[in-house]
């Protein structure tokens, strides 16, 4: 499908509907991929989902870098590379606020877990933080020596961590925009930052292949994951702690990257292989039961942790999904990415599957 066939069925009005997204999945007479990664082997089987999702789409003016959901799940925060940031309000299906006027590109938002406050980062070596009812910006955190590619709020919200391309990692205290400290330890660009639930650890994913863990309070290297060994583009850890994901990229055009899933704490079990392709973001459904990730294969990968089978993908893309965010209740799928549409995926219920 070409864009302009896409196009035309996608009106500006992101409230049009487009037909559900339906994909049926296939086995080689119960064939078992096996596939190995950095010496690590994963078992893939793919099932189809008894109901298909359905899917909203709306072209955006630029590409979009990033998006987030504020915690009460109606307003998405879209971040794109035009430098614009926007409100939208999925219940009315419309922008609600542009809070930054186009300026330098916004690689990376994220919302505190109150939803009083949204930070914003990119090229411009800062973080702009900014009140969502008004769009008024409270603050501007400098002293980035290099462009800002991640950010995460610890669960308390009074910590704001913000990954750098030079492989630094600053961690702010909130109210009074203070540096608390500097993570050194990654060579080049820090594409994942995720606190655990717990907010004692915080992992560091980068471009030199290496995810490390942090002790929040101490600021100290706790350890390296072993297991991914190429671009680490996003992280992201089990609500309840337990495991920790890894969206892995290709280093070269048309290659291919993985999903990585290490169980908590670390023992002498190898990590997990979910998928093959090259993912640039990974995010845990609410409840835990689902992941999913995106990247360079223009849709959604999602399994089922419980069987470690793969779901039907999320289709409708045509470029590169840099971003994607679960809603707070797990029945929304937020995406954005290079063909410059922001996608809204209403899930169905999670799907029992026969084992």
């Amino acid at each position: 499908m070409n864009r302009h066939e896409f196009a035309a069925h996608v009106p500006d009005d992101d409230r049009a509907e487009v037909a559900p997204v339906r994909a049926s999945a296939w086995t080689w007479g119960g064939l078992v991929l096996v596939a190995g990664i950095a010496g690590l082997v994963a078992w893939i089987a793919r099932t189809p989902e008894p109901a298909p999702a359905r899917a909203r789409f709306q072209r955006q003016e630029g590409q979009i870098k990033a998006v987030a959901f504020a915690p009460g799940g109606l307003t998405l925060a879209v971040g794109r590379l035009d430098g614009s940031l926007e409100l939208r309000d999925l219940a009315q299906g419309r922008p609600r606020n542009l809070i930054e006027a186009p300026g330098p590109a916004i690689r990376c938002v994220a919302f505190a877990p109150d939803g009083k406050t949204l930070a914003s980062a990119g090229v411009d070596r800062a973080v702009s933080l900014w009140d969502p009812a008004t769009g008024a910006l409270r603050a501007t955190l400098g002293g980035q020596a290099c462009p800002v590619c991640s950010l995460a709020f610890s669960p308390d919200g009074l910590t704001l961590a913000s990954g750098g391309a030079d492989g630094s990692i600053r961690l702010w205290d909130v109210d009074s925009g203070r540096e608390r400290a500097t993570l050194s330890g990654h060579v080049l660009d820090v594409r994942g930052l995720a606190f655990s639930p717990d907010g004692l650890t915080l992992a560091s994913g980068s471009f030199d292949g290496t995810v490390k863990l942090w002790g929040v309070a101490t600021g100290l290297r706790l350890t390296t994951l072993e297991g991914a060994a190429r671009r680490i583009y996003g992280l992201a850890f089990a609500p309840d702690g337990k495991s920790l994901a890894a969206g892995i990229g290709s280093a070269v055009l048309g290659g291919k990257g993985s999903v990585v899933l290490w169980d908590l704490p670390l023992g002498d079990r190898p990590p997990r292989v979910l998928g093959l392709a090259s993912f640039a973001t990974v995010a845990f459904a609410p409840d835990g039961k689902t992941l999913a990730a995106a990247g360079g294969d223009r849709v959604v990968k999602r399994w089922d942790l419980a069987t470690g089978r793969e779901l039907a993908p999320l289709e409708g893309h045509e470029g590169y999904i840099d971003s994607l965010a679960f809603s707070p209740d797990g029945r929304t799928l937020a995406t954005g990415g290079q063909d410059m549409f922001l996608g809204v995926f209403d899930l169905p219920a999670p799907a029992t599957v026969p084992m």
